[in-house]
């Protein structure tokens, strides 16, 4: 069966009969082995903000959005979506709540056997099912031309930038209309100029297509540019959240070591 993109566009009306946060963390914990990662995370996100969840590496940022997409299992506590509790949902049920959440990964993971065009068609037609190649070619290039990469349609990821990959990769992340994404990283190993537009591009984003967004970073410009809110993450927990602004003028001893260097 063709599904269309007005189809595809009825899993942001379900969003809408959602009360409450789109995302809703209570109490969540995960070790590996005797290492503890996650102590006790509470969190939520209301629909249409942008989170960014800034740590040092190897603190568990990126294990708390693994955990929300049903990629890891928390040891306790919830992780809902929508409404539903991730660790209770059926294998049909999590590939189409994952529609719903887009998640970009730090390298872009794009296909290199294939040029952007695939890459971008990929989601259409094994994900969504399309079939009409008008329409697919259609969304492909409405999609690459929001993120500026038009050009690079028929290119091998082989011959991109690092700022272009990832570029295709949010664009591959936002082709199927996702209602939340879940930024990995967004800026890692981009010159400033490039990590300022990709920080840039996800506010654009969020403002054009009313998504909702957790960012992981440690990258404070891109905190800046994209939050609504900011959460400080220390040793497995989070020890203070607030806008930018409210953090920065912060007397906490941690919270003042990730301003240190912001005028």
């Amino acid at each position: 069966m063709e599904i269309t993109a007005e189809k595809a566009k009825e899993h942001t009306a379900k969003a809408k009969e959602t009360a409450g946060p789109v995302i809703s963390i209570k109490g969540l914990k995960k070790s590996f082995g005797s290492k503890e990662v996650l102590k006790n995370i509470n969190l939520e996100l209301e629909k249409g903000e942008n989170i960014v969840i800034l740590g040092r590496s190897g603190t568990g940022k990126s294990v708390t959005i693994q955990c929300i997409v049903g990629m890891l299992t928390p040891d306790a506590g919830s992780v809902k979506v929508f409404g539903q509790e991730v660790s209770e949902l059926s294998e049909k049920e999590l590939k189409e709540l994952r529609i719903r959440v887009g998640f970009l990964f730090q390298s872009g993971a794009l296909y290199d056997s294939m040029t952007v065009r695939e890459n971008m068609e990929f989601p259409l037609t094994r994900v969504l099912k399309m079939n009409d190649q008008a329409e697919i070619d259609k969304k492909v290039e409405e999609a690459l031309d929001s993120v500026g990469l038009l050009d690079a349609i028929d290119k091998m990821p082989s011959d991109l930038s690092g700022g272009m990959r990832k570029r295709a990769g949010l664009a591959r992340t936002i082709i199927v209309d996702p209602e939340i994404i879940l930024y990995d990283e967004p800026t890692t190993g981009l010159d400033p100029i490039t990590s300022r537009e990709i920080s840039d591009l996800i506010l654009k984003i969020q403002k054009k297509q009313k998504t909702s967004s957790i960012i992981i970073t440690h990258d404070m410009e891109c905190a800046r540019i994209a939050s609504d809110r900011v959460v400080i993450m220390n040793d497995g927990e989070y020890v203070a959240e607030g806008t930018f602004d409210e953090l920065h003028q912060s007397k906490d001893e941690i919270v003042k070591s990730y301003f240190a260097d912001i005028p």
